[in-house]
């Protein structure tokens, strides 16, 4: 899934680089943190081999644990940015839709990788 992470990755930070363009900064920061999890995975599949080798943990284990932090990050960055918006509703529509996207695809990465690793 590292091509469909870059992919990701690579999609989401033109729409920052479309709203920055447009001069809409606060909409580009708020698109920022869904930029962590895609990151973060290809991080943890090129790093949980050799990390699980220094630690007590097999390698599935360790990239689960870095996909669940990453999904930690994002979430605290996606309540931080939602203090720019002004309507309690565009808020929680904000927060809703951030929060789902980070867990699902989280919930994908880790599966997918399951599959790899204990065929």
């Amino acid at each position: 899934m590292i091509v469909e992470c870059l992919t990701i990755f690579g999609l989401i930070f033109a729409v920052v680089v479309v709203y920055l363009h447009a001069g809409r900064k606060d909409h580009a920061f708020a698109t920022v943190p869904l930029l962590v999890l895609p990151a973060a995975n290809v991080l943890s599949y090129m790093l949980s081999g050799r990390l699980s080798n220094m630690l007590p943990m097999d390698m599935f284990t360790v990239y689960t644990a870095i996909n669940v932090f990453a999904v930690v990050v994002s979430s605290c960055l996606v309540g931080i940015m939602s203090a720019k918006f002004g309507k309690r509703s565009t808020r929680a529509a904000y927060i809703t839709m951030s929060l789902v996207f980070n867990v699902m695809l989280a919930a994908i990465l880790v599966y997918n990788m399951y599959g790899i690793v204990y065929k």
